[in-house]
């Protein structure tokens, strides 16, 4: 009899350990190498899109984000997912770059916040400088096998490092990741993080084996890089194809590109807009998200996204609980289920140390929902209206600004002069020394006094932002609030308008006819406090 209640006890724990992981989803994150918005479907740029109905299948399952930026080269994007962190912070701002072990890498934090879980690398790595075949696995990978350089001399001709040893490879390079990645998920039992990190279609330019692309012509570098991508697309499928139903339905997909496309490679965007540059042809990438966790289908976001976003995104798919995020890493979970989730970014960053590998640009870029800012080590500046000149033709600088425009141009200087150099206080996480989010410590206004207050800050937002006609603010105010009032101001500091809210409601719908086009301001008083000035734009 003992003996068998000692059975049942096992048996009772082992199913208790099945649940336990089959509530924990898989994550698989896909990079593709040198690749931006203009050669996918989904993005209003590129005229000359290639067939690719795998990662299509990927977009229309799930979200496709219409704003996320990179880094304009693949070591800093990729030490950014890994670290959480700006370049400023982790020391990688150009190529070649080496995150340093004393940083908590992604693969790390992920185990150490939930030990079920197992974290796998194939793929490019780029962030070991100089190279040390030890840098995945001292960084938490229990499986790496990959390239360790930035690219690679030939697609059937590689050096390959796999269990701490390297070789040469002669089996396609895209093919060998997905075959490894497909036997890696085979043979794990408990929940997993795997990192894809294909170099295609990263240089070297070749024609890929003729059953992985459907391009009828060759015969030109644009073509071949085309082909390239329906050849990446083809080994997207055979190993979403290798996954079970069961491991389908428990694995959230990530799709991004690292970088834009090389400047030869281009499309719409104008000359010398593409990768190494901080315009939106070096740094606007793809990426979808489908699979678990994602209820919008088939929908699109607007919100502001960095790819170093995936950090605490992961962290939270994966249990973890965060205060907005960790570090620069602002969780876009919440985006996966409700277009008004909170919260969004207010600005986006981008940055680049070229003083290495003859890289040109040295800089950075910052954005708000409306205006891009860029400012070179020189001092000069370009700054250009997102909404009305998507391509970045007409610098605004080159004409006169408006009043509304330049002091939306100090606000982003100030904005990116403090994320250079600590940690900010419109990012909506509690990170550095603060002693809630955005609020206490060294640099950032102190915290409310009240929960209420606190509260607002947190929550409130606009919808659609720009808008042109109707836009919709959502708040959760205090049950204890009374003679609430949102005020909507111009840039001048005068109140447009004036609206008393019920405590019972959770958002309002303002028609803007009778708004000029402009930036405007609007907060939420109540008996408790002031919420946070957060901004709106109206387009007519």
């Amino acid at each position: 009899m003992i003996r068998n209640n000692k059975f049942i006890l096992i048996v009772i724990a082992i199913l208790n350990c099945s649940i336990v992981y089959s509530q924990q989803p898989n994550v698989l994150l896909i990079i593709a190498d040198d690749v931006g918005v203009d050669a996918f479907n989904g993005y209003n740029v590129g005229s000359f899109n290639p067939a690719t109905p795998h990662l299509d299948s990927i977009r229309n399952s799930g979200l496709t984000f219409l704003n996320a930026w990179s880094s304009p080269v693949c070591a800093p994007t990729r030490a950014g997912i890994m670290s959480g962190m700006y370049g400023s912070l982790n020391g990688v701002k150009t190529v070649p770059g080496n995150l340093d072990t004393t940083y908590t890498s992604l693969l790390k934090a992920l185990k150490n916040s939930n030990q079920n879980y197992t974290a796998g690398v194939t793929g490019k790595w780029h962030i070991s400088h100089p190279v040390n075949i030890l840098h995945p696995t001292w960084h938490g990978a229990d499986h790496y096998m990959g390239v360790m350089e930035g690219s690679v001399s030939a697609y059937d001709n590689w050096t390959k490092t796999e269990n701490n040893t390297t070789s040469n490879s002669t089996t396609y390079v895209t093919s060998y990741f997905t075959d490894d990645a497909i036997n890696w998920i085979g043979n794990q039992n408990n929940p997993w993080f795997l990192w894809l990190a294909h170099v295609a279609p990263h240089t070297p330019l070749h024609i890929p084996p003729a059953h992985m692309y459907t391009q009828p012509s060759t015969n030109s570098q644009l073509k071949k890089f085309m082909a390239m991508i329906e050849s990446l697309d083809y080994e997207v499928g055979r190993l979403l194809d290798s996954l079970t139903p069961a491991q389908k339905a428990n694995t959230t997909i990530i799709f991004i590109g690292d970088n834009g496309t090389a400047d030869n490679l281009l499309q719409d965007y104008p000359a010398n807009h593409g990768k190494k540059t901080l315009y939106q042809g070096g740094i606007h990438v793809p990426m979808f998200v489908s699979g678990h966790g994602v209820s919008r289908v088939g929908e699109s976001e607007s919100a502001l996204i960095n790819v170093i976003d995936i950090h605490a995104t992961i962290l939270e798919l994966t249990g973890s609980n965060l205060p907005g995020g960790i570090y620069n890493s602002l969780s876009f979970k919440h985006l996966l289920t409700s277009s008004t989730g909170l919260p969004k970014r207010q600005f986006n960053f981008s940055e680049l140390d070229a003083n290495q590998s003859g890289i040109s640009t040295q800089g950075y870029a910052i954005r708000d929902s409306v205006y891009k800012l860029i400012e070179y080590h020189t001092g000069q500046q370009e700054m250009f209206n997102l909404i009305t000149d998507p391509l970045e033709t007409n610098d605004l600088l080159l004409g006169s600004l408006t009043q509304e425009e330049q002091t939306l141009k100090t606000e982003l200087e100030n904005e990116a002069n403090q994320r250079k150099t600590a940690w900010s206080c419109k990012d909506d996480i509690q990170n550095g020394d603060e002693q809630g989010i955005d609020c206490g410590g060294t640099y950032c206004s102190p915290c409310a006094a009240s929960i209420s207050q606190a509260n607002i800050g947190n929550n409130i937002s606009a919808f659609p932002n720009p808008a042109t006609s109707l836009i919709t603010i959502q708040f959760n105010l205090s049950k204890q609030s009374n003679s609430n009032k949102l005020i909507i101001s111009g840039l001048d500091g005068k109140s447009k308008s004036e609206i008393i809210l019920n405590n019972e409601s959770t958002s309002i719908t303002i028609n803007t006819t009778n708004y000029k086009s402009g930036v405007y301001f609007y907060r939420i008083i109540t008996s408790s406090g002031i919420s946070e000035t957060k901004k709106i734009a109206i387009i007519k």
